[in-house]
């Protein structure tokens, strides 16, 4: 959980500084108070708050806003980051790693996410499996599939969906701040083989709709340049769907992190 920061420095002046990642809060006569930036919502300013030259960009830099205040809690303007705040999921990641409880947490996750997409799947397909192991809805999601008779093979489908889908973890992991690292460098920490492999049943309804469409339609994209136009065109128009199933996915994630490390 982000915290609001408030500095009263009315009747004891204070410097802040920054040191690497973190302000340094400093009161004659006191400790200095270090305060991570990634951990702050806000910060309201009142009375001689000095700040080194290097403190108020770094704040705004990382997407938080400061106010500053008179003597009488009165406003006297803002300083407001030119960009949304960016969800540090990288930093959050390497400190649970850090104190051993990754591992772990990234197991539970992984099944939480991968359970509800499986449900979603069935649901979406009306399908009657006795379980809801990944491996069982995936044949029984396939069986249905065939039964439409594509000319395209349900495996053919599902894999060139699937492809796109990895594009679109790709783009979101590196709009959260998580790299190469993240993204099969390290398997220890390989978040796309998670979204990919968990997240991968909420394709499902896309492989027969495609299924349904071409065979019926599939005389008019014989050729290899029309067939892609026509997946890539329906895995578009589910793209807002797919992005909130990410980004549920992602935010679980954040907060799981967040009740381990606070």
């Amino acid at each position: 959980m982000l915290i609001p920061v408030h500095l009263d420095a009315v009747e004891t002046p204070l410097l802040v500084a920054l040191d690497g990642p973190s302000l340094l809060v400093r009161r004659a006569g006191a400790a200095d108070l270090r305060l991570p930036l990634r951990r702050l919502a806000r910060i309201s300013v009142r009375g001689p708050v000095t700040f080194a030259a290097e403190a108020l960009p770094a704040c705004l830099e990382a997407g938080v806003p400061v106010t500053f205040l008179d003597g009488f809690g009165r406003a006297l303007g803002q300083l407001l980051p030119l960009h949304r705040r960016q969800q540090d999921l990288a930093a959050l990641i390497d400190e649970a790693a850090a104190a051993g409880r990754f591992a772990a947490l990234r197991a539970s996750w992984r099944a939480a996410i991968e359970r509800r997409a499986v449900v979603s799947a069935v649901t979406a397909l009306g399908l009657r499996t006795p379980d809801l192991r990944a491996r069982t809805v995936r044949l029984a999601a396939a069986r249905a599939v065939d039964r439409f008779g594509s000319p395209v093979p349900t495996e053919l489908l599902e894999a060139r969906l699937r492809a796109l889908f990895q594009g679109l973890v790709a783009e979101r992991l590196v709009e959260e701040g998580a790299g190469a690292r993240f993204q099969g460098q390290d398997p220890d920490l390989d978040l796309a083989a998670d979204l990919d492999a968990a997240l991968s049943f909420e394709l499902w309804p896309l492989v027969r709709d495609l299924a349904r469409y071409l065979a019926v339609h599939g005389r008019k994209h014989r050729q290899e340049r029309e067939l892609q136009a026509r997946i890539v065109r329906r895995f578009e128009a589910a793209r807002p769907r797919l992005e909130r199933a990410l980004g549920e996915a992602l935010a679980m994630l954040r907060r799981s992190l967040r009740e381990v490390l606070h």
